[in-house]
């Protein structure tokens, strides 16, 4: 009786014994960051931001609201983004700015939503700010944009031209 109990015992410990960590690691901490985009003086509406970090399993981004102020997402919304050396893409136009496959995982369901609504209102942000950024800021190999995420540093405006 007494080795049936032991037995039924270490049935019933193996599976919490198995469930200590969720079987990965875990992500690392976000900064909340927001800013504005300006190109030409001028607020961008409808911009993507993301912020790459080489530790991150994937890009921190947001979309610029009337004004040109982001708020940045990475795995919760608006927790911001990995604290450190960022490079940053913004990207505008037909074309999704969604993070690549390669950076780890796909959009999120709020940002795939505010892309529809920017793109099903397209005319009229184009009308107002211009359209279409430089294509220099669209990708990591040649946007010229980096800034060094802190506590200190997590208000960060950015001045595109051409």
């Amino acid at each position: 009786m007494v080795r049936f109990l032991r037995s039924v015992s270490m049935l019933l410990l193996l599976p919490v014994l198995g469930c200590g960590g969720g079987g990965g690691t875990a992500p690392p901490p976000t900064i909340p960051v927001t800013g504005t985009v300006m190109y030409k003086g001028v607020p961008v509406e409808g911009a993507t931001v993301t912020f790459y970090h080489d530790k991150a399993p994937r890009g921190a981004s947001g979309v610029t609201d009337k004004e040109g102020n982001y708020s940045l997402t990475m795995f919760e919304p608006n927790d911001g983004a990995v604290a450190g050396e960022n490079i940053i893409t913004v990207t505008k136009g037909s074309a999704p700015a969604a993070a690549p496959v390669s950076s780890g995982g796909p959009p999120s369901p709020e940002d795939l939503a505010k892309k529809m609504a920017e793109m099903k209102s397209g005319d009229s942000r184009k009308k107002k700010d211009g359209g279409a950024l430089p294509a220099k800021y669209g990708t990591q190999a040649t946007t010229p944009l980096k800034e060094t995420v802190s506590e200190q540093n997590n208000k960060i405006p950015l001045q595109l031209a051409d």
